[in-house]
């Protein structure tokens, strides 16, 4: 912001000399703070308040008799060379900031209320009257498509807060831990509680509401005579509580802050409904017990706001503070952030500001029903969810070592370590903790030491996915109902099973969907195959093999007179798929097909053949994994490729596999899984050389299982696989493009789901490249694009 003074002569001889004063306001080139100002619209933002919102608000009180002045005069914008504002100088008309250090007093607060409730009823008028507001007010600065910028430097704050609160007074130390497992769950929170509620009534709200944006006059005794608002460049449509939150818990003096606030929310209440009468509002209004309600369940923006806003109003005045600084990772950011953060005037008035959120369970971000530090050692670059503590575990361990017996000393968890159990790109569709614990016997002293997998929802794009998907409830069936039954129809014939790892825990929806298996790493015999490598020969009959047990097992399972839940049969399963496939995958496949275009294997009638297919091929594909009664049909594992699986060894050659991640288990011809399995994990070497003989010897083994397992229909003939795999070819096609590119793709820190779906972002840019942009699956592509094309696939137009 710059003040420009600038001399004015008037009349025809110039004579007459005036200094009008200006404030430019300009959009700053100096790094982080450039992008997150640019992704937040502030500046089209700003100028459209100044330009048609402010004077249609000021109109409206105007029309019932009431003159309303919300901002500064805007006297012109413009974008070129940069996004600037020009505006008048409020200081010419004696407008002045108030002290932020000390805080507004009662009289200062009443008079920003009032007008903030003037400001509020406005909106909402003006919403009632015009409909919505630009797109661009939908959202403040929690957005998503902010989330990697949040990331770029969240978990180093979180590592700095953790030790400066650590040595706050009373108890640092507690909120330290509570706050340290917050990470991206907090910006995720924050995305839920900004966002408006339609059925409530919302507003416009300022957005920016501390005591730096807004500007007092006063008369000759020093009382306020008028108030005007400054800097609209955050506004967004959402609850009033929003800016009541930021305003009470960045601005209102220590001693008021707590004292007050159920006066303060009242006074604004009592303003906005004779604002909301007199402009004749028609639209839903709420009670102030409604207010009440709604300043608790958004609360945690007022506990961001101490955070983040707060330390700015109270920190000692400095030349060098910036955007930049606070975003700043080296020693100079960091030296900033200390004196922020360790002022005596913040702690102090910290304190009771968290005892305050603490007994009105703001702590309980995801809302899990308590507030307790972790108890688990852990990374800070690991972000933990919040619901994953000591006490989780304590039925894990009876589970791992054997329940107690009368009279027996008490175990005791002594340490828990957490890591991820994946690296970037080996796990697309949970996140998986590697828990290692140790365990006391207080009675002998032994430590018993163990390692668990633990099994968590997703996070990011598939998240808003996973009630239709049923992922975690499909899987938490298979664990707990058929694997079981599966293995026990094995032991029944005296064969021991293991179809995949030791089952310790089952949450359903409390605190979340949630596994935990045993770690079959921790014994050092078992490990993953190299996805890029593939399997050779031996590794892919171990793997046939147990598929061919575990299918058989599925089908005596059925013939017997169980029933599968609709989580694995039926049109919910099918639509669900096909919806999955529109929304998520769609516009991977379409990236990889116009990337093929600059392939020199591809002729351009290929091309244009796959393109057209891409048209429709989601609802294709949902006819295949559809019961068909007339063909012979198993439970599909559903994911089955390498990373699905771990091979364990008494020496140096595999013996052993087992199967993981049945979240997309369903009841189909088992060609689903061959599919699968054999077109995205075996060798390039041996694809389709060996193709005939791995589906030959695994009709072979399924045929001797269900034999064993005393199946009483006519046995699948290996002649009705074949055709059932060549009439689902498109199926094996659709796995080479998704599939295969996951495979082979190098080791990235950008891998996920989430980047290799979106490209605006640099991040997922550099990925799709790796994904697509791979010689290796070139090569394997040239091989396999014309087999799947000379069995007529796709199917050309002019057949």
């Amino acid at each position: 912001m710059y003040r420009v003074k600038v001399t004015v002569r008037m009349g025809t001889g110039g004579d007459d000399r005036r200094i009008v004063s200006l404030i430019v306001k300009a959009l700053p080139r100096l790094g982080l703070s450039e992008e997150m100002i640019s992704a937040m619209n502030v500046f089209p933002k700003e100028i459209a308040v100044y330009t048609e919102i402010l004077p249609a608000f000021e109109k409206l009180y105007r029309e019932h008799g009431k003159d309303v002045t919300f901002g500064p005069r805007c006297l012109k914008h413009c974008i070129d060379p940069t996004d600037i504002i020009v505006m008048e100088d409020l200081k010419d008309r004696n407008f002045q900031m108030a002290e932020r250090q000390k805080g507004l007093d009662l009289e200062h607060c009443h008079t920003l209320l009032r007008r903030l409730a003037q400001f509020h009823a406005a909106s909402a008028v003006y919403y009632e009257r015009n409909g919505p507001y630009d797109a661009k007010f939908k959202e403040g600065m929690y957005a998503e498509k902010n989330r990697a910028m949040f990331e770029q430097f969240q978990a180093q704050h979180d590592v700095f807060m953790y030790e400066t609160m650590c040595k706050w007074p009373n108890n640092g130390k507690l909120y330290a831990e509570l706050t340290k497992r917050w990470g991206m769950d907090m910006f995720d929170v924050m995305l839920r509680i900004t966002k408006p509620d339609p059925a409530k009534f919302n507003v416009l709200n300022h957005g920016d509401m501390w005591c730096n944006n807004m500007m007092f006059q006063y008369d000759g005794s020093e009382q306020i005579k008028e108030i005007t608002l400054v800097d609209f460049q955050m506004c967004m449509w959402s609850s009033p509580v929003i800016d009541l939150h930021y305003f009470i818990f960045s601005s209102v003096r220590a001693n008021l802050k707590l004292r007050q606030l159920d006066h303060l929310i009242c006074y604004y209440y009592q303003h906005l409904t004779e604002n909301l009468t007199l402009l004749q509002y028609g639209g839903v209004r709420p009670s102030l017990q409604d207010l009440h309600s709604d300043f608790i369940e958004r609360q945690l923006y007022g506990l961001s706001t101490a955070f983040s806003v707060f330390p700015i109003c109270v920190m000692e005045k400095t030349d060098n503070a910036s955007i930049d600084l606070m975003l700043d990772q080296g020693d100079a950011g960091t030296a900033f952030k200390e004196k922020m953060y360790n002022g005596a005037a913040y702690v102090e008035q910290m304190i009771p500001i968290l005892e305050y959120f603490y007994d009105n369970g703001a702590f309980d971000i995801n809302q899990l029903g308590y507030q307790r530090p972790a108890g688990i050692e852990y990374d800070h670059s690991l972000y933990v969810p919040l619901w994953l503590d000591e006490q989780f575990f304590d039925d894990v361990v009876e589970a791992k070592l054997g329940p107690r017996t009368p009279g027996s000393a008490r175990r005791r968890i002594r340490n828990i370590h957490l890591e991820l159990a994946t690296k970037k790109g080996d796990n697309y569709a949970s996140v998986l903790y590697r828990a290692k614990v140790d365990v006391l016997n207080e009675g002998t002293g032994v430590v018993e030491s163990f390692s668990s997998i633990v099994k968590a929802p997703p996070k990011g794009v598939l998240v808003e996915h996973m009630s239709y998907l049923k992922f975690s409830s499909r899987e938490i069936r298979v664990y707990r109902e058929l694997l079981p039954a599966f293995e026990q129809l094995y032991r029944d014939k005296g064969i021991n099973v293991r179809f995949a790892p030791r089952c310790l825990k089952v949450c359903e929806g409390v605190p979340a969907d949630v596994l935990v298996l045993d770690d079959l790493r921790h014994n050092g015999n078992s490990r993953m195959a190299d996805r890029r490598a593939g399997l050779d020969q031996h590794h892919t009959e171990l793997v046939l093999e147990r598929l061919a047990k575990f299918h058989a097992a599925s089908v005596v399972y059925v013939e017997q007179g169980n029933t599968l839940s609709d989580d694995f049969k039926g049109s919910l399963v099918v639509e669900s798929m096909k919806q999955m496939g529109k929304q998520l995958f769609q516009p991977m496949l379409d990236g990889m097909i116009e990337f093929m275009a600059s392939w020199d294997f591809v002729p351009a009638d290929h091309h244009a053949d796959l393109k057209e297919l891409s048209k429709n091929v989601f609802d294709e594909l949902a006819t295949i994994i559809t019961t068909r009664e007339d063909r012979f049909n198993v439970l599909n594992h559903g994911d089955l490729w390498t990373n699905n699986m771990m091979f364990s060894s008494s020496t140096e050659r595999a013996t052993e596999v087992t199967l993981l991640d049945f979240q997309m288990s369903c009841w189909a011809s088992p060609v689903i899984d061959l599919h699968s399995f054999l077109f995205s994990s075996v060798q390039a070497d041996l694809k389709l050389p060996k193709l005939n003989y791995f589906l030959r010897y695994y009709q072979e083994q399924l045929v001797e299982n269900l034999v064993l397992l005393g199946y009483r229909k006519p046995l699948p003939t290996l002649q009705q696989l074949l055709v059932d795999f060549n009439d689902h070819l498109m199926l094996g096609l659709i796995d080479t493009m998704l599939a295969l590119p996951f495979a082979l793709v190098p080791d990235s820190d950008d891998a996920s789901l989430d980047t290799a779906i979106e490209n605006s972002s640099e991040a997922g840019q550099r990925f799709q490249k790796l994904l697509l942009d791979n010689e290796e699956l070139k090569l394997q592509m040239k091989q396999l694009l014309p087999y799947f094309r000379n069995r007529g696939v796709p199917r050309k137009a002019n057949l």
